[in-house]
């Protein structure tokens, strides 16, 4: 028998393991902050906004993507019922006027319905704002517009992870006065009411008043050159012959008012008079006080005036309707006569006149 023998083959192998080997890097994410806030009335209903904008580092290290935005937007909320609106703004075209910059920034874009503000970025390139500095404008409501006079800036960083830092700072009348609150929504302060920062106009009315005097005999009333206060007519039907003026109550809240006479008084034994005229020349002279219904003396007048106009604050709480509402006067006439008063009807009409403390 033979045996045979096959040699046996040892095979050695060397197996590789691939070292998977990670990338390391390190950058920076920035986001922009406001300072110095603050928003003014300049009259002839326009608002001034005036921020100061900081480019901030918000992330940095390891593994950290930089920025694929960084903006600023500018927006003007709508009037919504007595205050303001948080999602919608006035953008076809928003209502701001002298725009300033800090150099190397721009407005990018055009206001839409869906971005409804005026985006800042720099002048070219990718929408990342690499500067800050100062930054002012002017806010024009109108009826047309219904802006309210308030400014939201909103801002925008990104990177490849998504929103990193944003909000929006709000711009708000007597609230925003050098601090600057971001928000993720609503304002963060009490809002006032529209017609507190826009009032509305007056559109005052005056009723008209026929003052009509008892008989009273020459006789009785003081010569002009005479020590006395004169002679206290008695006006008929008084009570339904006050002189009132009515007014859009919201439109006056924010002022006092005067009442003046147009007319041109004379100057009769050392004092200030009006005349009434009667028959052949006949001359009858008087002076008048009005005396208010409310507030006592300090809304009284007296014409013809003398000394500093008596502005005052009209009556808030008579409501007429119509978000109307009145104030009215009662008259009191003195009357004098001089060596040229006769007996007979005589007359007069009274010019007034309303007029703001501006």
């Amino acid at each position: 028998m033979m045996k045979v023998s096959f040699p046996c083959c040892a095979f050695l192998g060397t197996l590789l393991l691939g070292n998977s080997i990670q990338p390391t890097f390190a950058d920076t994410v920035y986001r922009m902050d406001l300072s110095n806030c603050s928003i003014s009335d300049i009259g002839n209903n326009q608002w001034k906004v005036v921020f100061d904008m900081t480019r901030m580092a918000h992330q940095s290290g390891a593994n950290i993507h930089p920025n694929t935005s960084l903006s600023v937007q500018i927006k003007i909320p709508t009037i919504s019922g007595t205050g303001l609106s948080s999602t919608n703004f006035v953008w076809n075209p928003v209502p701001i006027k002298d725009l300033t910059l800090p150099a190397g920034v721009v407005t990018r874009g055009t206001p839409s319905y869906y971005s409804q503000g005026i985006t800042l970025g720099p002048p070219t390139g990718d929408l990342i704002l690499t500067t800050g500095g100062h930054v002012t404008f002017i806010i024009t409501p109108t009826v047309a517009n219904k802006a309210y006079p308030a400014a939201a800036i909103s801002t925008t960083a990104a990177n490849d992870g998504g929103s990193v830092s944003g909000g929006t700072y709000w711009f708000i009348p007597t609230k925003t006065n050098g601090t600057c609150i971001r928000t993720s929504g609503s304002p963060s302060v009490p809002v006032p009411p529209i017609t507190e920062v826009m009032p509305p106009e007056p559109e005052f009315k005056m009723s008209t008043a026929k003052w009509v005097l008892d008989k009273t005999d020459v006789g009785d009333l003081p010569d002009v050159t005479a020590s006395s206060n004169g002679y206290l007519a008695t006006i008929q039907n008084i009570n339904s012959n006050n002189l009132c003026v009515n007014y859009v109550l919201a439109g006056v809240k924010k002022n006092t008012y005067a009442l003046s006479v147009s007319n041109t008084p004379s100057t009769q034994g050392g004092r200030s008079l009006f005349t009434m005229h009667g028959p052949d020349s006949s001359q009858l002279f008087y002076n008048l006080k009005l005396k208010s219904s409310v507030g006592g003396s300090a809304n009284d007048y007296k014409f013809p005036a003398s000394g500093t106009t008596n502005y005052i604050s009209l009556q808030q709480g008579n409501d007429i309707g119509n978000g109307r509402s009145q104030m009215c006067w009662t008259p009191e006439i003195n009357l004098f006569k001089s060596a040229s008063t006769k007996a007979g009807m005589h007359t007069d009409s009274l010019n007034f006149i309303i007029t703001p403390n501006t």
